[in-house]
């Protein structure tokens, strides 16, 4: 009984420790996702993740994301890819966007409303033959 009762104690602290981010859920960019029509739907979340791939020479140079958030809620959105010289990519979303030196930015998010973002390649680096993309989101304190 002692031991079962370890067990179920050690359990319920590990279920209650684990943050919301662990349930986090990745997206896979679904060719065609081109343009606003075609866009792949996302759900924003804390900790979400779109796994994407640019490629200007095989007519692939941005992919349209669309979401409809069910509260009002500020999050990060960030973009991660290779930095390999000569090449960037870019996150943008209505007059939010990403640089070469800035990989995210935060927005203020309104219920019920469609959002449509889309990752843009602007520069490659055929080189390094890396086009992969990650976007991530993050929800922040109000």
């Amino acid at each position: 009984m002692k031991k079962f009762a370890t067990t179920g104690l050690l359990a319920l602290t590990l279920v209650l420790s684990t943050s919301a981010s662990a349930f986090a859920a990745v997206y896979h960019d679904n060719e065609p996702n081109n343009n606003r029509d075609s866009a792949n739907i996302f759900h924003v979340a804390d900790g979400n993740q779109i796994n994407g791939k640019l490629d200007r020479n095989n007519g692939d140079q941005q992919d349209y994301y669309k979401f409809t958030p069910t509260v009002d809620q500020k999050v990060r959105f960030q973009l991660a890819y290779s930095k390999a010289p000569k090449q960037e990519f870019k996150l943008i979303l209505g007059s939010n966007e990403t640089t070469l030196t800035k990989d995210y930015f935060d927005v203020n998010l309104v219920a019920g409303r469609e959002y449509i973002f889309k990752v843009e390649g602007h520069s490659y680096n055929y080189d390094y033959n890396n086009f992969n993309y990650s976007v991530y989101t993050y929800v922040l304190p109000n």
